[in-house]
């Protein structure tokens, strides 16, 4: 029994040794053939036929290993970050079925049902639009967790945030959590920003099968476009792949300011192919320069931000910057003031272990009209018209926030004979307010 799977062992190092060593040549001549650069893929593929590194990568028992060593090889062969190879024979499957579908009945039911599979999942996921939001302000947010390749089927939701976005003035496109997706969806992204007339923004090639492509964006898509409007774009070091393209794209085109991080630095677009019955490459094959620049961003450098920030600090820098540039353009005064209230409240969310918490000094309850203030542990206390007291938020240097249905700011004003209070509401002028003397106050 012994010897029998010590036999066994023996069979199947030598059958993992032999598939490992067929993996490698055939990865080997694929890259040589479609990697998107001639020169890097030459490079590469001499490297993988080198016998000590195929005797190396040979002895790995275990697949799933062995597409990782081998995957971190050729990112470090090539430089790229997209490329590497998948054990997932589930996959490969599936790959094959949308190649014989082409021509056979029977795998272009299995690929129907495929596709809708994964067409149910993105609308789950709501084709990447993550949220949608008017923040006070006029200013619009978009978090986008990925761009998803069913272009038509998205339409209609992209078509709703954007209107939804329509009274906007600023819009902050938040990608700090998205790794990418299907570059077949940037003519529609980019056309909701760049125009009104057809822009050429890039230009796709592909090498292996020497073609060239002139990409545009179009001035037809469904709902209000914003190609007007400034963007802030919020990046971490985890933005990548067409996330990062995204953003090139909208800056070369002088749309766009960048807040936050370097991005990862994923270049390439790449296509599955299939290996054997167990692995396929990720193999970067498709090239986009921006029509603009006639560049793109370095593999493995990603994209220096406008303004350099935590991907945590981004959202709150980039809001308070569209909060001064809309206050600095405006000229209505009771709009400055409005722009004023907002960013006392985004000042205090940003940094609240920086905010000033100094307090009026209250030593009984003060009543100004209807509202009664009180001191309770630090904190100040709001009654108004003998309704429940409720706490108040501490913007800092002397402002205090009540952020239910009907929003007031205070602050105070020490005089003499007591204190004066001053009212605030967003978009109106301050109403003052002198301390009422009341003995039955206690």
């Amino acid at each position: 029994m012994a010897r029998f799977f010590s036999v066994m062992l023996l069979v199947l190092t030598w059958y993992a040794s032999a598939n490992n060593t067929q993996v490698i040549d055939d990865v080997a001549n694929i890259v040589e053939a479609q990697f998107v650069s001639e020169k890097i893929a030459a490079e590469v593929a001499e490297a993988l036929r080198q016998p000590h590194f195929k005797s190396t990568m040979s002895t790995i028992k275990d697949p799933k290993e062995f597409a990782k060593r081998l995957t971190d090889a050729l990112r470090t062969m090539s430089g790229d970050n997209h490329i590497g190879i998948v054990f997932s024979s589930d996959d490969v499957q599936r790959y094959r079925i949308r190649e014989q579908a082409k021509t056979n009945a029977t795998a272009q039911k299995q690929q129907a049902a495929n596709k809708a599979s994964e067409l149910a999942a993105s609308a789950s996921a709501n084709f990447g639009i993550q949220q949608v939001r008017l923040l006070d302000g006029d200013v619009g947010y978009l978090e986008m967790s990925y761009f998803d390749g069913f272009v038509d089927e998205s339409a209609p939701v992209f078509a709703a945030a954007m209107n939804m976005l329509a009274s906007s003035k600023i819009i902050i496109l938040d990608l700090r959590r998205n790794g990418g997706g299907n570059s077949r969806v940037l003519p529609l992204f980019l056309s909701y920003f760049l125009g009104p007339e057809p822009v050429h923004f890039a230009t796709k090639s592909e090498r292996w099968n020497n073609s060239s492509e002139k990409l545009f964006t179009t001035s037809n898509v469904q709902g209000h476009r914003h190609f007007n409007k400034p963007i802030y774009i919020l990046t971490s070091g985890t933005t990548f792949s067409l996330a990062e393209h995204v953003t090139y794209h909208l800056r070369a085109f002088n749309r766009a300011i960048v807040i936050g991080e370097r991005t990862y630095g994923g270049g390439k677009a790449f296509d599955p192919i299939v290996v054997s019955d167990d692995f396929y490459l990720r193999m970067p094959r498709v090239d986009l320069v921006n029509a603009r620049t006639k560049t793109m961003y370095k593999e493995g450098q990603g994209i220096a931000p406008d303004v350099a920030t935590t991907a945590q600090a981004a959202y709150h820098q980039a809001y308070l910057l569209a909060l001064t540039s809309l206050e600095n353009q405006e000229q209505n005064a009771a709009q400055k003031d409005y722009y004023q209230w907002v960013k006392r409240i985004v000042s205090a969310q940003a940094s609240p272990e920086q905010t000033h918490h100094s307090l009026p000094q209250f030593k009984t309850r003060h009543r100004f009209a209807d509202f009664e203030f009180e001191v309770r542990q630090n904190e100040l206390w709001l009654s108004f018209r003998k309704l429940p007291w409720v706490k108040l938020i501490n913007l800092g240097n002397g402002y205090f926030y009540d952020d239910r249905s009907i929003q007031r700011q205070f602050s105070f004003v020490k005089e003499s004979n007591g204190f004066q209070l001053k009212v605030y509401r967003a978009g109106e002028s301050p109403v003052f307010i002198n301390e009422v003397v009341d003995n039955s106050i206690p």
